[in-house]
Parts: structure tokens; sequence; C-alpha cells
């Protein structure tokens, strides 16, 4: 008897170890998903835990009231400001990071106080005062400042 395969033979057995990679790979794609599902419903309850720390008056609210409070006090020319910034000091951070020390996980404790204004900078008005109690104060006096020129 002859042990040596044909070529036909070895090519049913090459597709059967690609059907068997193409099925773990698929396997593989719906853990990946899985992971990252659960890491971004984390994430989603951490910062609305944090959020209700920081603003406990807003457990109380509706949701088409907290929604509302969100768009007057965070999605205005203010608040995309200040996370332009804060956004480009995380870049700086994790390019730092990435070419020296050891990075980190992005897991670190969130501050539970915002931090208290430096000056004595008297806001114009609601939204100001609320976005001042949450940023320091240099940025809160150069994007206020902005704002009032029309920048």
């Amino acid at each position: 008897m002859s042990t040596r395969r044909t070529t036909t033979e070895r090519i049913e057995e090459q597709q059967g170890k690609v059907a068997q990679m193409q099925k773990e790979i698929q396997r593989l794609k719906r853990v990946q998903n899985a992971e990252e599902r659960k890491a971004r419903t984390r994430r989603i309850i951490k910062r609305g835990a944090d959020l209700e720390s920081l603003l406990p008056d807003t457990i109380m609210l509706s949701d088409a009231r907290f929604w509302t409070f969100l768009e007057r006090t965070v999605a205005n020319k203010f608040g995309r400001d200040v996370l332009s910034t804060l956004t480009a000091e995380q870049q700086k951070e994790d390019a730092k990071n990435a070419n020296g020390a050891s990075s980190t996980s992005g897991d670190t404790a969130t501050p539970k106080t915002a931090e208290p204004i430096e000056t004595g900078i008297v806001p114009t008005n609601a939204d100001e005062a609320i976005s001042a109690q949450t940023v320091g104060a240099s940025t809160f006096a150069k994007t206020t400042e902005a704002n009032r020129q029309g920048a």
C-alpha cells in the first residue's frame, strides 16, 4: 500500500484547514466584539455614575430635562473648546507615555471633585458659571474672552 497522498487529497486537506481557520477567525472576532461592548458599557456606566456623584441634583430630572441640562452646560461652544483642550492634553500625554515611560491602561481613578477656580473671575451668565466650576481658571478665562470677542 502506498502511504503517499495524491495532490487532490492534499488540496482537500488544506481546504479543510482553511475552513477551520476561517471559523476560528470568526469566533475570535465575536469574542473581540463582546469584549469591546463590555468595555464600552462599563465606561458609560462609570461616567454616568461620576456625573451623578458630582451633580446629585440631576438624579431627579427626567431624561428630557437631563438632556436639556447637558445641551446647555456641556454641548455648547465653551464645552467643545474645553473638550478640545483636554483631548489635546491627553494626546500629548499618551505620546509622551508611548515614547518614554510605560503606558497606563487608562483606568486611572477619576477625581470626585472639581478643581477650585484659582482666580476671582466672575462669570457673566449661567453657562459660564457652571463651566467655570468644572475647568481651571486659565482655560475658563481664555475661552470666555474668545466668546465675548465673537471668535
